[in-house]
């Protein structure tokens, strides 16, 4: 290398080190956000989940009724089922046993008075439920059978599926309708078992015109232990755990209908078990009810009680616009 090159070079290096040497490093800047960035930024969280919140609690609610709804969808398709296997749709259930009066207490004595949720399972895919139960042994088997929870008796909206009492026992949402209340059952669709028997094609108001399942009313304090949610859901006998009713005879013996309940709206425990005839749900605004037709619908707990009356009754032969349901 020449002697010229040497010293660019050379005077190069030492114009870069010397530059280099005389920058003063640059203050260290502390990392992250100040307390005022920190609360913006929580302020602004809060609000949107302020926002989504109820939007989510609203899906959530969507499905679990659209649950509740299929529950019922599928019940009521086992009733038909039923029907076309036996002639007959299901019986509610009875007290005491086969040749005993029909205001017998308290449940049923034989398998043949159980309720129509142990005698539709055949046809819900729990046939293996459904063989636990012995005719040969009724009383005792009744315990096994309702020591089953059965997933598709239960409103999402209302529980899980949970057993009660110290022989954990399970329930069920969902209830036959029985009519008028505090009468043989005659003039519902699901009828108190050896008071009579129906069909689809008998139901003179027409089968979409009336509801034979729906959901029943129930206090949010008195699971398990309400006066219609007191019993098992197999062996209950012809009681508010697995029937419900849309009209009753007033003092004068004039039929009045029976309004759906809020659950909030039910009557409370407090004071004693109280037993009541009413459907319902914990759905806010209407509960779900399944015609006898196998359409689902939701009613309402405004519907006017003497539109709901004739939708209870199965042959009062009254007109009925289904669309004030």
């Amino acid at each position: 290398m020449s002697s010229s090159s040497r010293s660019f070079f050379g005077s190069f290096a030492f114009a870069s080190s010397s530059s280099h040497r005389g920058r003063r490093p640059r203050a260290n800047r502390p990392h992250g956000f100040t307390l005022v960035e920190l609360l913006v930024v929580i302020a602004i969280i809060g609000v949107l989940v302020g926002l989504l919140l109820p939007a989510v609690q609203a899906a959530r609610e969507s499905a679990r009724r659209m649950q509740c709804s299929n529950n019922l969808k599928q019940i009521g398709l086992a009733a038909h089922n039923f029907q076309d296997t036996f002639g007959q749709l299901p019986n509610g259930a009875r007290d005491g046993d086969v040749g005993d009066p029909l205001n017998s207490c308290c449940n049923s004595l034989s398998r043949h008075g159980w309720s129509w949720a142990y005698h539709i399972l055949p046809f819900m895919e729990q046939n293996n439920v459904y063989e636990l139960g012995d005719e040969d042994d009724p009383v005792g088997t009744q315990n096994i059978v309702a020591q089953q929870g059965i997933p598709g008796y239960y409103c999402p909206t209302r529980r899980a599926p949970k057993a009660y009492g110290s022989g954990k026992f399970y329930r069920t949402d969902y209830v036959g309708n029985g009519g008028i209340y505090n009468t043989d059952g005659l003039d519902g669709v699901i009828m108190k078992t050896d008071a009579g028997t129906i069909t689809i094609e008998q139901i003179r108001d027409g089968s979409s015109n009336t509801i034979m399942f729906g959901e029943k009313a129930l206090h949010p304090d008195a699971h398990g232990t309400d006066g219609g949610d007191n019993e098992r859901w197999n062996n209950a006998g012809w009681d508010q755990c697995v029937i419900r009713f849309g009209s009753v005879k007033d003092s004068s013996g004039n039929l009045v209908g029976v309004p759906p309940l809020f659950d909030n709206d039910a009557p409370s425990p407090v004071g004693g078990t109280k037993w009541y005839p009413n459907f319902g749900s914990s759905h806010a605004g209407a509960f779900n009810a399944c015609m006898a037709d196998g359409a689902v619908r939701s009613i309402s707990y405004t519907v006017d009680v003497e539109v709901f009356r004739r939708a209870s009754q199965a042959k009062d032969r009254m007109p009925l616009d289904t669309s004030a349901l």
